[in-house]
C-alpha cells in the first residue's frame, strides 16, 4: 500500500477540513500576537534588532547575550517551555551579558507591526489557496497521482496556517509533536510526487526516514525538554535545515532528470516544462534561503520577509500540469 491509500476518500476532505478550522482558529487568535522586536542565535545572542521595536526601545542592543528572561534562565527550556505566553502590554525584565557585564533591562511587549500583521495575512490565504487547489483537483479525478498531489499540497498548505495558542500541557506538546510531523512529512510527499510524476520513478524506501527520525527527535525533545546550549541548538538547527534542505534539493534534481531525459514533445504533452518552471520559481528562492540561514542564521536577504510567496508557482503550476495527464 503506498502513502497515498492510507487516508480513504472522505478522509482527504476530512484532512482539509481540520487544517482549514485549524488556520480560521490561528487567524482568530491573531490578534493576541505580541512582538518583541529581536531575534536570538543558537548561543541567545542577539542577531536582529528591530530599531523601531519595543527590545530597541528597552535599551536592548545588537551582540547582547540573553542571560535570563523573566527570571528563568534562557537555557532552561522545561522551565521556559511552562510559562503562559505574554499579553500586549506585559513587562518582563531580561538580563543581558554585554561585553562581559550584566545589564537588566525591562521590555514591554506590543502588538505585532503592520508588516507582521500582513505577513500572517498573506501566510493564512496562501495556506487556503493550497488546500482549494488541492480539493479542486481531487474533485476533478482521484487518481493515484492526483491523492499524491493532493497529500502533498494539502500538507503544504498547514505550512501556512498559525494554529491557535495553547496553555502548556499535554495538549500543546502533542499539537506540536503532530504540527511538526505534518510539516516535515510534506516535504518527503513533494519528493514523492515528484518522482510520482510520469515518468514514473521507484520511491526509495528510505525517502521519510530522514522525515521520520527528525520527527521522533523532536517529540522526544518536546516531553524531555533538556536545558539548551550554543552547541546543542545549533546541532538541532542544522539537523532541521538539512532534512528540509534535502528534500528542496531532492526535488527539484529529480525534476530536471525527467525533464532532461524528456522529447521536447514530451515535455510539453506530460506538463513536465510546467513542473519545472513551478519548481525552479517556487523552490529555488527557497532553497538559497534556508541554505544561506543555515549557514548564517538572522542574514537578511532581499525580500526576505516576501519570499515564501514564490511557493506558490508550485500548486498553481503542478496543478497544471497535472490536468495535462488526467486529460490524457
Amino acid at each position: 500500500m503506498k502513502y497515498y491509500e492510507i487516508l480513504p476518500q472522505k478522509g482527504f476532505y476530512l484532512l482539509a477540513g481540520l487544517f482549514i478550522l485549524w488556520g480560521i482558529l490561528g487567524k482568530m487568535d491573531s490578534s493576541n500576537y505580541t512582538y518583541r522586536g529581536f531575534q536570538t542565535g543558537d548561543n541567545n545572542q542577539i542577531i536582529n534588532l528591530d530599531e523601531d521595536g519595543p527590545a530597541a526601545s528597552a535599551g536592548f542592543e545588537l551582540g547582547d547575550v540573553i542571560i535570563t528572561n523573566g527570571g528563568i534562565d534562557q537555557n532552561d527550556n522545561k522551565a521556559l517551555s511552562k510559562r503562559s505566553r505574554p499579553n500586549i502590554g506585559d513587562k518582563r525584565i531580561y538580563v543581558v551579558d554585554r561585553d562581559g557585564e550584566s545589564v537588566s533591562l525591562e521590555l514591554t511587549f506590543s502588538e505585532l507591526p503592520d508588516t507582521d500583521k500582513s505577513l500572517n495575512n498573506v501566510g493564512f490565504i496562501m495556506g487556503l489557496l493550497f488546500v482549494f487547489i488541492g480539493l479542486f483537483m481531487f474533485r476533478k479525478n482521484d487518481s493515484p497521482l492526483t491523492k499524491a498531489f493532493t497529500i502533498f499540497v494539502l500538507c503544504f498548505g498547514f505550512i501556512f496556517f498559525d494554529g491557535p495558542y495553547l496553555e502548556p500541557g499535554f495538549l500543546k506538546t502533542l499539537v506540536n509533536c503532530i504540527s511538526t510531523s505534518i510539516v516535515l512529512l510534506s516535504f518527503a510527499f513533494m519528493m514523492a510526487y515528484m518522482l510520482e510524476f510520469p515518468p514514473q520513478a521507484k520511491i526509495p524506501k528510505f525517502l521519510f526516514i530522514p522525515a521520520l527520525v527528525v520527527i521522533a527527535l523532536v517529540c522526544i525533545l518536546s516531553v524531555v525538554r533538556p536545558d539548551g546550549s550554543g552547541t546543542f541548538n545549533m546541532i538541532l538547527r542544522l539537523i532541521f535545515g538539512v532534512t528540509i534542505i534535502f528534500y528542496f534539493l531532492g526535488s527539484l534534481i529529480t525534476l530536471i532528470k525527467k525533464y532532461a531525459g524528456a522529447t521536447p514533445e514530451a515535455r510539453s504533452e506530460t506538463g513536465l516544462n510546467l513542473m519545472l518552471a513551478g519548481a525552479l520559481i517556487g523552490l529555488l528562492p527557497i532553497i538559497i534561503y534556508f541554505t544561506a540561514s543555515v549557514i548564517s542564521p538572522g542574514i537578511d536577504l532581499p525580500g526576505n520577509d516576501y519570499i515564501f510567496i514564490t511557493f506558490l508557482a508550485i500548486p498553481i503550476c503542478f496543478a497544471m500540469a497535472l490536468n495535462k495527464q488526467t486529460a490524457n
